[in-house]
């Protein structure tokens, strides 16, 4: 379709009808790009990365990056997003083996690419996932984003497991992954009486082969922030703190960037509805890093993206300024306030933040696969010196399970305040997200707890509030856990 314009009839045109044209034409033009040679040029680029997957040849994933992924897209993290991305894909790859390709289908466009949605099975997991490709409109057609999520497709009919068979099946299914090398962690399945199912598989210790165990202390990842927000609720309960209270009520303002920090309230950082974004530190130490006093000369690279209120934007940041707030509040170190009011209270002997580069015993070392080394790789030098406020502290699968029973039973906290905590809050733009927990499920199927991932992290504790079980899986190795949950929501649907 094209349109002319003599220079008479241009003059003739108001300011409406040339918008109108000028909108035809921006139209037009996207018909035209979506031909189906071009379609089929786009498709031919997605059968190309399933090739990329299960190919047996080491350099397949470079070569495909270096190919085939838009350079707009490496550039989001700068001078490392080739071997971002290298080092993410090749990790997926490591760990599923091979992918089936099932259908694929076209999605609606997002931010000015074409999505390809395609529905693979993995050989690891045994499991479906929706692999999309984002790929660009114009040629040389490009990958512009690559995402996979479980497909989570299955037809479950109620009552076909009897609890046995349930936990049967869980112990198989966890068995094969950990024989496939893909599972390495503490699996604890709790219904609304007692443990299930428990078992521990891998190694806490590749170097040393020292197996982990039921009392294994695991990384947490994010899960500490359940901790810090159940502490902030109880500073509320006691009247010390208000969740309407102002963030420089109890942070120097002087120590923050510019913006309207002053606008930030309690409420906001524990639904991650601040506004804060992501921080760009300059490169330090992570061992001077050992309390929150430490952190404070960084607090000014913290930057406020967006208006407080507005938005859920997920932000570790938000979690460490509320562990200073708690600090000011109770007089006492953020770690010693938690070890009081939360892991003793729980009767969680094996819990706290600890120093990695310290003597720990029975702590699992994490384990990530490196592209570069093709190997199993330690966390050891690219994790934080010690967790705090918004992750990186450890516990067992035994000591979660006390946390939880504390936790619904109201030990911790009110009723009340223990419901407020862990239900969504739409009204403030945090639909899926409570004080500190993430809020799963339906009216019916209330699903809450927390989970955490980082390069040989992978966590996760969900409580089924109507269905009553317990689900805790902690993995010292990359991408574990997700599996293991699937496959047990899965069979939770068959009860």
């Amino acid at each position: 379709m094209l349109f002319t314009l003599s220079q008479t009839n241009f003059r003739a045109f108001n300011c409406r009808q040339l918008l109108l044209l000028i909108a035809l034409m921006v139209w037009s033009k996207g018909l035209l790009a979506q031909s189906p040679d071009d379609e089929k040029s786009q498709l031919a680029l997605v059968h190309e990365f399933i090739a990329m997957f299960n190919s047996s040849e080491r350099n397949a994933v470079s070569a495909f990056i270096d190919r085939h992924l838009a350079q707009s897209t490496l550039d989001r993290f700068g001078d490392e997003g080739r071997s971002r991305y290298i080092g993410y894909i090749s990790g997926e790859k490591q760990f599923h083996r091979s992918f089936k390709l099932g259908a694929i289908k076209k999605l609606e466009q997002r931010n000015g690419s074409d999505q390809y949605q395609a529905r693979v099975s993995s050989h690891n997991t045994e499991l479906g996932y929706h692999l999309t490709l984002g790929i660009s409109q114009g040629k040389p057609f490009k990958v512009t984003g690559v995402r996979l999520r479980p497909a989570n497709d299955t037809q479950a009919t109620k009552g076909s497991l009897s609890k046995k068979e349930f936990t049967e099946s869980i112990a198989s299914y966890v068995d094969r992954l950990a024989e496939r090398g893909v599972f390495s962690g503490a699996v604890l399945v709790a219904d609304d009486q007692d443990v299930i199912y428990q078992a521990a598989k891998g190694f806490a210790s590749i170097r040393y082969r020292i197996k982990n165990n039921s009392q294994t202390k695991f990384n947490l990842g994010s899960m500490n922030k359940m901790f810090t927000g159940l502490s902030v609720m109880q500073l509320v309960e006691q009247q010390k703190l208000s969740l309407d209270d102002k963030l420089v009520e109890y942070v120097d303002r002087s120590l923050l960037g510019e913006g309207d920090f002053e606008q930030i309230t309690i409420e906001q950082l524990l639904t991650h509805t601040s506004g804060l974004g992501w921080a760009n530190y300059p490169e330090l130490s992570q061992a001077s890093l050992r309390n929150l006093n430490d952190h404070k000369p960084y607090l000014k690279y913290i930057p406020l993206s967006n208006p407080p209120g507005t938005r859920f934007g997920y932000s570790n940041d938000g979690m460490a300024l509320l562990g200073m707030v708690i600090e000011r509040v109770s007089g006492l170190s953020y770690y010693d306030y938690v070890r009081k009011h939360v892991y003793k209270v729980a009767g969680m002997v094996n819990s706290d933040s600890f120093d990695v580069d310290l003597p720990v015993p029975n702590l699992a070392m994490g384990y990530y696969y490196s592209a570069e080394h093709d190997s199993m790789q330690s966390n050891l030098f690219v994790h934080p010196i010690k967790g705090g406020p918004a992750g990186g502290g450890y516990s067992t699968v035994e000591d979660l399970y006390q946390f939880s029973k504390a936790l619904t039973g109201h030990q911790l906290l009110s009723k009340e305040l223990t419901e407020e905590a862990y239900s969504a809050k739409p009204e403030l733009n945090s639909p899926r997200y409570g004080y500190g927990f993430f809020v799963q499920g339906d009216s019916d199927n209330r699903i809450i707890g927390h989970s955490g991932a980082y390069m040989g992290v992978s966590s996760i504790l969900s409580v089924y509030l109507d269905k009553g079980f317990t689900v805790i899986v902690l993995a010292n190795q990359s991408f574990a856990r997700d599996p293991v949950v699937s496959k047990i929501e899965s069979l939770i649907q068959q009860l």
